[in-house]
């Protein structure tokens, strides 16, 4: 019922409308052709003027030429050839005629078509003038023109402009008239209408009759008036008002032609002539009547029409989206209830392992291996647990819109390297074929988030380790490109053979809390978050993520990047007079482990398999020119890393130096490759400083080659004040400190971090590390408190904030407090250190 009452007031509502745009496309109609009209007419009169002005300087030039033979009373040869002589328009023509007889006739300026000599004319049979002849005095200032004739010197259509002369003839007189003759093209040149807005515009011209002076192609008959009484109906008195008011004003009338189709006449009469008129014809349909009206007519009742049927198809379309929305929000509650269950599942697992290891090392406190394995595992579930909050607390930030970078320098090769050791377990525990590759990569310091880049590359990296089936191969290539502007184009691309994703489930991948549905993906971890911020970090960065997957054959995801490169500059770093071989099955490995070798200057070769390596060792060694180095890959078909070591010990003995390169764990394959002559180990992948600093250490060219970082004793003597409220949080904080050499003091809430640097001198403590939630006083207070005291020191200090409080307007508050900077726990002993070494390197500068 409720659907009905909405479509019938549609349909009046509809109905007004149309109504009313009618209404007012009427008259808009109306208004446009009056303006329309009322332009033609403006038009009509200038034409006149135009008119006007050009007879009349053409009667001035007759009588100008009149006044001259009269003056000085001319023989008709002499007054022909003055005039011949006075010609200057092209296509006009002259003559005199004996005014005295009725034969008219005389000569004329011009000879006559197709002779060179015959000047003689008569206008006795054309009509021009009246039969009892045109008296010597013509009236001055008026127009004296003919109608429209065809000129018997040159069979043209002409007018004539006239003025009586007296000639000498015998001693006496003769009465004469001049014709100044002029094409009627001439004049029609002079009527020119705007074609753009009066296309078909006719022109002619009338006298007080209706004669026809010049007729254009539309009037019919001879005579103006005539031609309105045969197509039009009217009567004498309606002929002699339009008589009236074409001679007296300027204005217009609407009849109907010799078609039968309805045309404009426009009128004005003539200035200086004997009662004449200009005519303007233009058909109506010329006029653009209400054509544009209708349109708009027709265009407004479709769209209402339109409208009444779009307004009921979106009443049907949001009831279906009602029903749909009841749907989804049922089914978002059921998400929820399985997010909240699988998390259960998901932070228990890792919770479980941890208590389980803890109550195990407990009870083998004596077993010293057994306690470092438990440590080690307990490790690794507790990073499991924390990847767990991150991803929560991140997708949160996403849904929010408040996730953020912060961008710093950071290696490239630490983040590889961090892969590497994260994918270890998992690849051992499903006995994955496992491989990394770098290729081009010139700038190993670049200046980015690294711990948004670590979680877009740990992300795609887990997924395909999870998702690849016992036996199966994950494959990861780096490479980098230069790009503008100093930075590089870093593209990362993961490739695993395991399950697949189906085409309905990439569609929404990236949506979270997103799992494919299969049998074999519910017996796996994970939150379903992984992806969706993935993705959102990607874009983050200005970047882009694609992927290719098939069902049962596998996935490839490539992430590409444009970041800066960092404004540290390298160490220098050369091999000069090495020779190293690069045995490796993979042949893309061997090209970019050669090419780098090459880059540090030294000279380098490749084998693919053990035969052809030990080929290469053997005649080297025989020619006195051995290897400097040897660079095995471990795992290779047939002969493997290890056995070719041997068998290069047995040929050759301990001269040369090994390294062992492989993307395995080093500790499950030491004791093996110790024992079969092996003196080194780097991690796959290659990059330019690894192998440098390996081969150096193999080489013996450098006792010590860490980088700075890579040794804390610098940091030794440094005063830290910790204000932490937690005993635990103390305890470990002070220990990592300790152990690297720095020198920490306690406040066990803000108030005493206050009084603590009041009364300390200005160098007993480097920097504070500060927590937020604490009692009596809190961390921003305190911050505040400290900043605000009047010691000099106490403006300076840098004060680092130590807290659980990991969202970005946390860090934002304690910025806005008057920290240094910001640290969420679980504290990371790897950036700790580094603030401190920063904070130590500004404070020497």
């Amino acid at each position: 019922m409720r659907k009905a009452w909405v479509i019938t007031a549609n349909i009046l509502i509809i109905l007004l409308v149309i109504g009313f745009v009618i209404a007012y496309a009427g008259k808009h109609n109306r208004d446009y052709v009056a303006s329309r009209v009322k332009a033609f007419e403006d038009r009509t009169y200038a034409e006149e003027q135009i008119t006007a002005n050009y007879l009349r300087g053409q009667q001035q030039l007759c009588d100008s030429w009149a006044a001259y033979i009269r003056t000085h009373r001319l023989t008709m040869d002499e007054a022909v050839s003055f005039v011949r002589g006075s010609l200057s328009q092209t296509g006009v023509t002259a003559a005199i005629l004996y005014a005295d007889t009725p034969d008219m006739n005389g000569l004329s300026a011009s000879p006559k078509n197709g002779t060179e000599d015959d000047y003689a004319v008569s206008y006795r049979q054309i009509n021009l003038f009246p039969e009892d002849g045109i008296g010597a005095d013509l009236p001055e200032g008026r127009i004296s023109m003919t109608r429209a004739y065809t000129n018997p010197i040159n069979g043209i259509q002409s007018i004539a402009f006239y003025d009586s002369v007296t000639l000498t003839e015998d001693g006496g007189e003769r009465q004469a008239l001049l014709l100044q003759i002029v094409p009627i093209s001439l004049l029609e040149e002079q009527w020119i209408f705007p074609k753009e807005e009066y296309q078909n515009a006719e022109v002619s011209l009338i006298d007080a009759e209706g004669n026809y002076i010049i007729r254009s192609k539309s009037f019919k008959n001879t005579n103006f008036y005539e031609f309105y009484k045969s197509y039009n109906a009217t009567d004498l008195a309606g002929i002699e008002a339009l008589k009236n008011a074409v001679t007296s004003s300027t204005g217009s009338v609407m009849l109907r032609n010799s078609k039968n189709q309805e045309c404009l006449i426009a009128h004005t009469p003539m200035q200086d002539s004997d009662g004449w008129s200009i005519l303007a014809y233009l058909r109506a349909d010329d006029l653009g009547t209400g054509a544009v009206d209708w349109l708009l007519i027709g265009v407004v009742t479709a769209a209402l029409l339109l409208l009444l049927i779009v307004d009921s198809a979106v009443m049907l379309n949001f009831n279906n989206r009602l029903r749909a929305a009841v749907k989804e929000a049922e089914s978002a509650n059921r998400a929820k209830t399985d997010f909240l269950s699988t998390m259960s599942h998901d932070i228990r697992t890792p919770m479980n392992a941890i208590i389980g290891l803890t109550a195990i090392g407990e009870k083998n406190l004596d077993d010293r291996d057994s306690v470092k394995d438990c440590f080690r595992k307990i490790g690794m579930a507790g990073n499991h647990l924390l990847t767990l909050i991150n991803d929560i607390l991140d997708i949160s930030k996403v849904e929010s819109g408040r996730l953020t970078l912060n961008a710093a320098d950071f290696s490239i090769v630490e983040t590889a390297e961090n892969l590497v050791n994260l994918s270890q377990p998992m690849v051992k525990e499903k006995n994955i074929e496992f491989s990394f590759r770098v290729s081009g990569i010139e700038q190993e310091w670049l200046f980015a988030d690294q711990l948004r880049l670590n979680q877009i590359y740990i992300n795609l990296l887990s997924n395909a380790v999870k998702y690849t089936e016992p036996g199966g191969s994950v494959s990861v290539t780096l490479s980098e490109e230069p790009a503008e502007d100093g930075a590089v184009l870093l593209t990362y691309v993961v490739a695993d053979t395991g399950m697949g994703m189906t085409p309905e489930f990439m569609e929404k991948m990236y949506q979270p809390f997103s799992r494919q549905t299969d049998s074999r993906v519910n017996t796996i971890q994970g939150t379903g978050l992984g992806l969706a911020i993935t993705k959102q970090m990607v874009e983050l960065m200005d970047g882009s993520i694609d992927c290719e997957s098939e069902p049962g054959k596998g996935t490839t995801f490539t992430v590409r990047l444009k970041l800066p490169a960092a404004k540290r500059r390298p160490a220098e770093m050369a091999l000069p007079d090495a020779d190293v071989l690069v045995v490796d099955d993979d042949e893309v490995l061997c090209e970019t482990a050669v090419d780098t070798l090459h880059s540090l200057g030294a000279r380098a070769d490749s084998a693919s398999c053990a035969e052809e390596a030990l080929e290469k060792i053997l005649e080297r060694h025989r020619e006195g020119r051995d290897w400097s180095a040897i660079i095995l890959d471990w795992k290779m078909p047939g002969m493997d890393g290890a056995a070719l070591a041997r068998r290069i010990r047995q040929e050759i003995g301990d001269g040369v130096p090994i390294l062992l390169v492989s993307a395995y764990d080093w500790s499950d394959i030491e004791e093996e490759a110790k024992n079969a002559g092996v003196n080194g180990f780097v991690s796959k992948p290659l990059f330019r400083s690894t192998l440098y600093r390996k081969l150096n250490e193999l080489l013996g060219r450098e006792q010590d080659v860490q980088t700075e970082e890579d040794s804390n004793s610098d940091l030794a003597g440094m005063k830290i004040l910790v204000a932490e409220d937690n005993d635990i949080n103390w305890e470990i904080i002070s220990m990592l400190m300790q152990m690297n050499g720095i020198e920490c003091d306690r406040a066990e809430n803000g108030q005493l971090a206050v009084d603590r640097i009041r009364e300390a001198p200005a160098d007993r403590y480097d920097l504070v590390f500060m927590d937020i939630q604490m009692p009596v006083m809190n961390g921003l207070d305190a911050t505040k408190a400290i900043r605000a005291l009047p010691v000099g020191h106490a403006k300076t200090i840098p004060i680092i904030a130590m807290t659980a409080d990991a969202f970005s307007e946390n860090v934002a508050e304690c910025l806005d407090a008057g920290m240094n900077g910001h640290i969420a726990k679980p504290i990371d002993i790897n950036i700790v250190l580094k603030e401190i070494r920063k904070i130590k390197e500004e404070k020497q500068q």
